[in-house]
């Protein structure tokens, strides 16, 4: 019964053909495995390699201020300039400053002159009476002799003052020049003596108003340029406030 289940016979003869099929040299037979094929890497162009060159921007910069003749150029002029410029700030300040402090003394001045010369009638009517007690002859024309040079001497005073003053805007507008302020800093040649042309001169006012994209216009005449310049320092007044 026992040889029905197990036959040694026959078991040797399967190991027998087993081990003929077995590769020599090789202990265990290794199962061959399928390789995953990985896609190639996509190639880019040569064109999209290469840095692509980014289109000019827009100059914004702001014109040339002695270019500016309008006012509409120049109030952009000033708002990316001064506007955004503490140091220039703080120059158009300091100049402000002095002027008015320069203003006050003149002004000062003259209303102490004045007083001292309402006090001088007082003196001299004390002066009058002792003359009087002693028997000295008083002059009576003395008076309006007086009146005289006071006025003489408050006009010397003004012409002093006015002299002083037209100095110190001489310095201003030199160094508002400086810094480059439009209508303080304009070319020569687009300054005229008087209007050209046919129109009224409010016309022409209405002109030299209108938005200029270039910031450069047409010739000014000198008057028109003095009420540009007067309206400049309100708004650097303005923009510069403490």
């Amino acid at each position: 019964m026992a040889d029905d289940l197990y036959n040694s016979s026959d078991l040797n003869s399967v190991l027998r053909t087993l081990s003929s099929l077995t590769p020599q040299g090789s202990s265990q037979t290794i199962p061959q495995t399928h390789q995953i094929s990985t896609p190639a890497p996509l190639h880019r162009s040569e064109k999209a390699l290469q840095p692509q060159p980014r289109p000019p921007r827009p100059s914004n910069g702001p014109a040339d201020p002695s270019n500016i003749t309008t006012w509409p150029a120049a109030l952009r002029y000033v708002m990316r300039t001064v506007g955004q410029t503490e140091e220039t700030q703080h120059r158009i300040r300091g100049m402000i400053r002095s002027q008015h402090h320069h203003e006050r003394q003149w002004f000062n001045a003259r209303e102490a002159l004045i007083k001292q010369q309402r006090g001088r009638p007082e003196k001299q009517k004390e002066l009058d009476a002792v003359l009087r007690s002693i028997g000295a002859p008083v002059d009576t024309k003395e008076a309006d002799t007086a009146e005289q040079d006071f006025a003489a001497e408050v006009a010397a005073y003004d012409t002093k003052v006015y002299r002083a003053a037209s100095q110190m805007t001489d310095a201003l507008i030199s160094e508002l020049r400086g810094l480059g302020i439009p209508f303080f800093k304009i070319r020569s040649d687009l300054i005229q003596d008087s209007p050209t042309g046919t129109g009224t001169p409010g016309s022409r006012v209405a002109q030299i108003q209108e938005p200029d994209p270039t910031g450069v216009s047409s010739q000014i005449t000198k008057s028109e340029l003095v009420k540009l310049q007067q309206r400049m320092l309100e708004l650097l007044e303005d923009l510069c406030k403490e």
